[in-house]
């Protein structure tokens, strides 16, 4: 199954792109409950994408499938740690848009559901919800699921764009390093972003 191209934005709309071969099959819809995953939210101001519960929708793909069409110098990069997850934004604006590992040598992009053009039903349903012991005020029926299916989503979309080659990844440059220099918040500023 091929999937739909999907339309993404950052809030300004001054950075813009395309998520291409979007369906259930080609990525995994996720939901991410973390306080890292807060605390990134909260210190870019961008707290309107977390749910009322302090959850995070994730589409899980390969970087191949992404393309920027505007605004590609304003994409920026920060960490909460020095070995942190990538987490890619646009700086016009402090848009969330993408996380990364801190490796090129695997095929692993996550994007902000929020950034993307609201007809996202080509994601299909949530395919695991994690990390919900540190979800806000969260209901009785809130639960961890599907951590296995993601995992196994990943391995088997990074061996097959091994496989097709295409492993082609612009978050960083020829020499495997980061096309921007991350910054990486202070002990401090993950403290006072990070929900009490």
């Amino acid at each position: 199954m091929a999937g739909v191209d999907l339309a993404f934005s950052c809030r300004c709309g001054t950075l813009k792109g395309v998520l291409h071969s979007v369906s259930p099959t080609t990525g995994s819809h996720v939901k991410c409950y973390c306080r890292d995953c807060q605390a990134a939210a909260h210190h870019l101001g961008a707290a309107e994408v977390l749910d009322q519960h302090g959850g995070t929708e994730i589409y899980q793909t390969i970087p191949a499938e992404i393309e920027l069409t505007e605004g590609a110098e304003k994409l920026a990069c920060m960490r909460l740690s020095p070995k942190g997850l990538m987490r890619w934004y646009a700086s016009c604006c402090n848009s969330p848009l993408f996380n990364t590992l801190a490796s090129a040598k695997l095929a692993f992009v996550g994007v902000h559901v929020r950034a993307c053009d609201k007809n996202t039903e080509a994601l299909g349903p949530l395919v695991a919800v994690v990390n919900t012991g540190c979800a806000i005020d969260p209901p009785e029926n809130l639960k961890n699921f599907g951590m296995r299916r993601a995992i196994w989503g990943f391995i088997r979309r990074n061996l097959g764009a091994k496989l097709r080659g295409r492993t082609e990844n612009f978050f960083f440059d020829a020499n495997r390093n980061p096309i921007v220099t991350p910054y990486v918040l202070t002990l401090e500023e993950r403290r006072a972003a990070t929900p009490k």
